[in-house]
């Protein structure tokens, strides 16, 4: 048994479903970098006694990079246009 269809709906692109707010596809490398970040920084905002605020610093400015570098990549994938004006 065969069928056949019009050419027209053949060729018809079917439109992206919207996402749920929930799935956005985050970067595994980008996440646990965020993370990793968050940990440390944690941990040696903390830290009180021994507290170095030379690596403290730097922890802070890791956490930065690493939040940016992730908001950059769900910039790229269009996830600052959804819906909200800037």
């Amino acid at each position: 048994m065969t069928c056949t269809l019009p050419d027209d709906l053949v060729d018809q692109l079917c439109p992206m479903p919207e996402a749920p707010p929930g799935c956005i596809g985050l970067d595994a490398a980008l996440g646990r970098r965020l993370a990793t970040a968050k940990a440390r920084l944690d941990r040696m905002e903390r830290e009180v006694v021994s507290r170095d605020l030379s690596a403290l610093a730097m922890a802070r400015v890791e956490f930065a990079l690493a939040a940016r570098a992730l908001a950059d990549d769900l910039i790229a994938r269009g996830l600052h246009t959804s819906g909200e004006s800037d």
